[in-house]
């Protein structure tokens, strides 16, 4: 199989961590109107649509859920601790690495693998808990045969890979440049010809997923970096480390990505590039 780059262009956008259903996660069209504002002008045919994971979380969750409702006795209360453990959940089960993490994991695969047989190109635009799932089905196809041929973008199911306030650098997930594949085989070596895959991951230094410190404390750089960005040129990625200032703060500064003009600019640049 090989993308067909005649085809209009996909943007998958993959939801983090989340309260409510399937139904009510449309992060999408923020992403394409933070888009039209940047490609004003520009002459790029593309579709955006979302991949989404709650309610497998929430099937996962139902057993707790329903032990702690019987307890409280109050709805309010109820509600309350229903939100606490549908976000607390979605970590824990991301952590785990158990059948909930297995089942999300192999969709969002299917769903890539999907769009390759329909030979377009697929870009992939990731949240908070949903860089974790996307990088590890990313890295995973990396490694199986006959996808991603070095220096053969046409081979590769994902184009591109942004990430947005992500944990990915915390030792809490554990991910560092020792899980990635590496694409360049044994007799070839990098030059100015060669085609690396693209991740890109924007920050908020004050963003608390990013920087695993709840009282919103800067996030240092290098963490990434040190994990990703310097070692992993030679394996055939192209990891970039870009800090997104969106004047907000702890929380509010987590979920301002999707209308960020920087990160819209960036997908915008490698929407073109692509």
């Amino acid at each position: 199989m090989t993308v067909n780059f005649k085809l209009p262009k996909k943007i998958l956008v993959v939801h983090g961590v989340q309260t409510g259903t399937d139904s009510e996660l449309t992060q999408n069209i923020e992403i394409e109107d933070n888009l039209k504002r940047q490609l004003a002008g520009a002459n790029i045919d593309y579709s955006t649509e979302m991949f989404r994971y709650e309610s497998i979380n929430d099937k996962a969750q139902a057993s707790v859920r329903n032990a702690l409702a019987a307890l409280t006795g109050n709805k309010l209360v109820e509600l309350a601790v229903d939100a606490v453990v549908d976000i607390a959940g979605d970590v824990i089960l991301a952590l785990k690495e158990g059948e909930a993490y297995n089942e999300i994991k192999q969709k969002l695969k299917d769903k890539i693998i999907a769009n390759y047989e329909a030979q377009q190109p697929l870009y992939i635009v990731a949240h908070s808990l949903g860089t974790i799932y996307s990088f590890d089905a990313v890295n995973d196809l990396m490694k199986e045969i006959d996808i991603f041929k070095f220096n053969q973008k046409e081979t590769n199911p994902v184009q591109g890979l942004i990430t947005l306030g992500s944990p990915l650098s915390l030792d809490l997930f554990a991910r560092d440049y020792q899980n990635m594949a590496n694409l360049i085989p044994e007799d070839k070596t990098i030059d100015d010809d060669t085609s690396l895959f693209p991740w890109h991951n924007y920050y908020d230094p004050t963003d608390p997923v990013v920087s695993g410190n709840l009282a919103g404390l800067s996030f240092d750089e290098a963490a990434f970096a040190n994990k990703f960005r310097e070692k992993t040129y030679n394996m055939a990625w192209d990891v970039r480390s870009r800090k997104v200032i969106s004047g907000k703060a702890y929380i509010a500064a987590h979920s301002a990505y999707w209308n960020d003009r920087y990160v819209g600019d960036g997908i915008k640049q490698m929407l073109i590039r692509g």
